[in-house]
């Protein structure tokens, strides 16, 4: 107990003293170190686990990502990596979906589970079948209830004395100045991080079924000639054709639509009159991963048991591999279409996201041919995306995207659209000084009254953007040697001084 009051109240302190009133940098890489290290303190046994250590690994290199960037993206790496890696330090050979689950629940509900736990004799971090001995609660365990007591005690008074003036002026004579409330806040917010990130709560039947549930099919357990489709029982030759026919139909009216798309696409086709290119890129990759979707989940049906193992299931199981190829041309096709689109008109985070969940669910058909093909089972399909969904969050958090689009636009756009671009993050602030003094070189403009430049019927105002540099400037120079970032670092560096 006093190793896990000792765990909880330093990561606590050094979360508060890494981000309070701080922007995202190097604090997040020198947090994530000591995370690594407080989880290796408490069980050195950990280091032997080479899983463990890849997952170390990871959250270490996420965390300095965020130092290089400090975007949001890079954050979002890194909070998933260290939840991972807190979930495998509990209950270890979990996958990232049971782990993401677990990890937000452990978030969201730890402020609950440290009442519940304080009026427990055991430990949060004790295994189920370990019990405690110690009746009474330990010293260490008084100051932390304490301290949190007085914490949530004085954020509710702050609350009540700007809800209730007679209330106010009644605890006037109390001088509190000396307590920062926002501090107290985001201290107690990192206690209740802490506490779920370091008492994962998760349920025993999902974490067997996902360490425990073989990757392939039991063919023992699923040989049987009697079957059921849609509640209705029958026998499995009546099964197979049934599901022959269907997916035949599919086979056909997926053909169809692939044949028109391409011939479209090779022939330059006018689209319909109400339907813009930008709908029909991105209302029709919606609707593809919901289709998408639907057909991993028809294929996981079909096959979930004893068709696998069915001597005359070949046809079916062809049918099932070409109906998913097609799928995967029909993601190929969206793919070329949004590379056109954003050939034709610049770069933006929807048309980036547009070719993630094409590479996710691109992943998620390929899985699922495999699944169809080696005899593998529905918990194969969860870990094996899960770990692709990891991966790529991952890869995300690795790049700053609002200064690659920036520049990406400004070399290889026919038109600049510069509402986007001053849309962007600071980091793209040097992009857009280019920009715009590019513009006033080599076009004729004029002053209006209201400090903008007018060219090319685009209204440009440099005073905005001017004002915005001087507090990119005035918040960098300002700024914590915690909130450093690499890319800060060279966008201060980069903009004119006088």
């Amino acid at each position: 107990m006093k190793r896990n009051v000792l765990i909880l109240g330093i990561s606590t302190l050094l979360f508060s003293f890494f981000f309070y009133e701080q922007r995202a940098g190097i604090n997040f890489a020198l947090f994530s170190v000591a995370l690594v290290l407080i989880l290796l303190f408490d069980n050195m046994q950990r280091i032997r686990d080479t899983r463990w250590v890849l997952f170390a690994f990871l959250s270490l290199l996420s965390g300095f990502f965020v130092a290089w960037h400090g975007t949001g993206t890079s954050i979002a790496a890194n909070i998933v990596a260290l939840s991972v890696l807190a979930c495998h330090s509990i209950i270890p050979k979990t996958s990232f979906f049971p782990a993401a689950i677990m990890s937000f629940y452990s978030y969201i509900s730890s402020f609950v589970y440290f009442i519940v736990d304080l009026a427990e004799p055991k430990s949060p971090r004790e295994q189920p079948e370990e019990k405690s001995e110690k009746k009474h609660m330990e010293p260490a365990a008084k100051i932390v209830i304490a301290i949190v007591g007085f914490a949530v005690l004085v954020v509710f008074m702050a609350l009540y004395r700007k809800a209730n003036p007679v209330f106010r002026e009644f605890t006037d004579d109390i001088n509190l100045d000396f307590i920062s409330v926002r501090w107290m806040g985001v201290t107690f917010l990192g206690f209740l991080l802490m506490y779920g990130f370091f008492f994962i709560r998760y349920n025993e039947n999902l974490y067997k079924k996902d360490s425990e549930a073989p990757s392939k099919l039991n063919p023992e357990e699923n040989s049987s000639t009697e079957s059921s489709l849609l509640g209705f029982k029958m026998h499995i030759s009546s099964e197979a054709m049934i599901v022959t026919i269907f997916l035949a139909l599919l086979n056909l009216m997926l053909l169809l639509l692939n044949v028109l798309d391409i011939s479209f696409m090779a022939n330059g086709g006018n689209l319909p009159t109400d339907v813009t290119y930008a709908d029909y890129l991105h209302k029709g990759v919606a609707t593809l991963i919901i289709s998408v979707i639907f057909v991993i989940f028809i294929v996981m049906y079909f096959f979930r048991g004893s068709l696998n193992f069915y001597e005359k299931s070949a046809s079916v199981r062809l049918l099932a591999v070409i109906w998913l190829v097609q799928n995967l041309i029909m993601l190929g096709s969206t793919a070329f279409r949004n590379a056109i689109y954003i050939d034709e008109y610049s770069l933006t985070y929807s048309r980036i996201g547009v070719y993630v969940w094409l590479i996710l669910t691109g992943f998620g058909l390929a899985t699922t041919v495999l699944k169809v093909y080696a005899k593998r089972s529905l918990w194969f399909l969860i870990r094996t995306n899960g770990w692709a969904f990891f991966t790529v969050i991952l890869l995300l958090g690795t790049v700053n995207w609002d200064l690659f689009i920036a520049r990406y636009n400004t070399q290889n756009s026919k038109e600049i659209d510069t509402e986007y671009l001053t849309a962007l993050n600071d980091n793209a602030l040097p992009v857009m000084h280019e920009v715009y003094q590019k513009q006033m070189a080599e076009s004729d403009f004029f002053t209006n009254n209201e400090g903008f430049f007018q060219m090319f019927d685009i209204n440009i105002s440099w005073r905005d953007m001017d004002e915005r540099t001087i507090r990119f400037k005035t918040r960098y120079e300002e700024a914590s040697w915690k909130s450093w970032n690499y890319d800060d670092y060279v966008t201060y560096n980069s903009l004119p001084h006088e």
